[in-house]
């Protein structure tokens, strides 16, 4: 599973006078490609101090962003606006000094704790996009303080639209990740609803990125016992990608490791996995919710929650809400590699996602990958949720020419 959240990006002190120029081909495969994050490692100066480029196809041109792998290479990021299937198209990529930024705009990172809730939000441009919620545990205030999670703003910018504390079942907190039973040979702990002491904490950040095409964070988080000591070390990576108006594109990796000895990680559908819960007002207003569901599922009502048996292995699922006026589609994609056998959960008061027991070791780790496409309407059609999938499971073929 690809995780290029470990490679650093650039930090230099040698200049390197020239830019570099590359010609690149992606090949589209089965699939119409529309606004899909590309990538590929490339050789880069050890001595080139800048960390973004150009992307440029048939006359038109969009930002590229440059992550060091070593001293000699690197992986390049844009984003293919369009392609459609079958077709190819050779991109001209152009990389450091004395390159026009295609775009003024891009991601960034800015403190936004307030009134001892610590937290700190990635912009794009002057947008809001996420939100990540740090404040450490304190035993005094359990319930705000149990858990990290992100916030997502919506594709415009003016508002929250996922759950934090408080609210109907006030456990569920925008994208968050946990189990309700987690064993151990000291005992079995709750880090989803958190009640009795168990807590997961931010511990610190590995790695930010900013830039014109891809922003965001690595952090480790830690899975505590009731006396406030770790079982599971958790890596979380969240990525935004650079879309079109009126949508956001989240990365969702995750990697755990137990502590001391193994723990068997477990629980049901409804109380663990990696879930999406939406904004309170979602709750106050279940009749209004919808589900978008891939074409083997179509047959089930879209104004039903379904979390029966067999309704499992979900490639992807879409939730269609509202919040005062504006209608938003948010679709959770499952990469393929991610363990099977993951039973789904479906709620319309606004949470959703897929649950999977495992047992983790040393010699056994849980990495997973989601992706969340969020939209600014509620009309998005089930091919349109269906490409993102596939951007996802089956990305376009790069090759340096």
């Amino acid at each position: 599973m690809q995780r290029w959240w470990m490679i650093v990006p650039a930090l230099v002190s040698a200049g390197c006078s020239q830019a570099v120029e590359y010609k690149v081909a992606v090949n589209a495969g089965k699939t119409h490609r529309k606004d899909t994050p590309v990538s590929i490692v490339l050789p880069i100066p050890e001595g080139l101090n800048s960390v973004t480029g150009t992307a440029t196809c048939k006359g038109q041109t969009v930002p590229a962003q440059v992550a060091r792998i070593g001293s000699a290479t690197g992986r390049v990021w844009w984003v293919v606006p369009d392609l459609p299937a079958g077709q190819t198209r050779t991109y001209a990529l152009k990389l450091g000094p004395g390159v026009r930024p295609a775009s003024t705009k891009g991601f960034c990172w800015q403190d936004s704790s307030k009134d001892k809730v610590e937290s700190t939000d990635l912009l794009f441009g002057d947008r809001p996009v996420l939100r990540y919620m740090r404040t450490p545990f304190d035993k005094r205030n359990i319930e705000l303080t149990k858990k990290p999670f992100h916030h997502v703003f919506a594709p415009d910018g003016s508002r929250l639209i996922t759950k934090g504390p408080g609210g109907k079942y006030p456990h569920h907190r925008g994208i968050y990740f946990g189990y309700n039973k987690c064993q151990t040979d000291g005992g079995s702990y709750d880090v989803w609803h958190a009640h009795k002491g168990e807590h997961q904490v931010h511990k610190k950040v590995i790695l930010e990125v900013t830039g014109p095409v891809v922003g965001g964070h690595v952090v480790q988080i830690h899975w505590n016992d009731r006396q406030g000591r770790p079982f599971v070390e958790e890596t979380r990576a969240l990525f935004v990608y650079r879309q079109s108006s009126g949508h956001l594109l989240i990365e969702f990796t995750s990697t755990l490791k137990p502590v001391r000895g193994s723990v068997r990680l477990d629980g049901d559908r409804q109380h663990a996995g990696a879930q999406f819960r939406a904004a309170q007002a979602v709750a106050d207003n279940e009749k209004a919710t919808r589900y978008l569901r891939p074409a083997k599922w179509a047959r089930l009502a879209a104004d039903k929650q379904y979390n029966d048996p067999e309704h499992k292995d979900l490639p992807w699922n879409a939730i269609q809400y509202s919040l005062g006026d504006q209608a938003y589609t948010v679709a959770y994609l499952t990469d393929p590699k991610n363990p099977g056998d993951a039973a789904f959960s479906e709620r319309l008061y606004g949470r959703f996602g897929e649950f999977f027991p495992w047992d983790l070791r040393q010699d056994n780790p849980l990495t997973v990958r989601y992706r969340w496409w969020i939209s600014q309407s509620r009309s998005i059609t089930r091919d349109q949720v269906a490409g993102r999938y596939e951007d996802l499971a089956d990305p376009p073929e790069v090759v340096l020419k």
